[in-house]
């Protein structure tokens, strides 16, 4: 069973995720749109949504592995790799093989999950220099 605490910050976590990538995603179809490249609004879209999908799958297999022995969670989170990665070629293949669907932009929104892990992570590292900014030289003065 999840602790009440991580169970909290988990579903927090997952919401704010999801939130940064709807922006993302209007974003990006609405640059498109700015920029009179339509075309490629179908590829941007099956690649978002398609990250989106991949986002939900890896929390659910999160979840799942959470309540599991570590030996089982181990197992569960390595077939649940190779189920998304399944995932990630039939997308591709699919915006190869579909005409109306432009291979580049379906790329680019299959990203965008990365996209926003990334934008999190500098945030994060930037928050923690500037809140210990004056802290490590002030340390060793007494």
């Amino acid at each position: 069973m999840f602790k009440a605490g991580f169970a909290d910050n988990y579903v927090v976590q997952v919401r704010r995720t999801l939130l940064q990538l709807v922006a993302l995603g209007l974003f990006m179809i609405l640059s498109a749109l700015a920029a009179g490249q339509t075309f490629v609004i179908p590829g941007l879209l099956t690649g978002w949504t398609s990250s989106v999908i991949y986002f939900l799958l890896m929390c659910r297999r999160v979840k799942q592995s959470a309540e599991l022995p570590p030996g089982q969670a181990l197992a569960s989170m390595r077939a649940g790799w190779l189920i998304r990665l399944g995932f990630i070629i039939a997308i591709l293949v699919l915006s190869v093989q579909v005409p109306g669907i432009d291979f580049l932009a379906a790329v680019v929104g299959l990203f965008s999950l990365h996209i926003v892990l990334l934008i999190n992570a500098v945030y994060i590292v930037v928050c923690g220099l500037i809140a210990n900014f004056g802290k490590q030289n002030n340390s060793g003065r007494e």
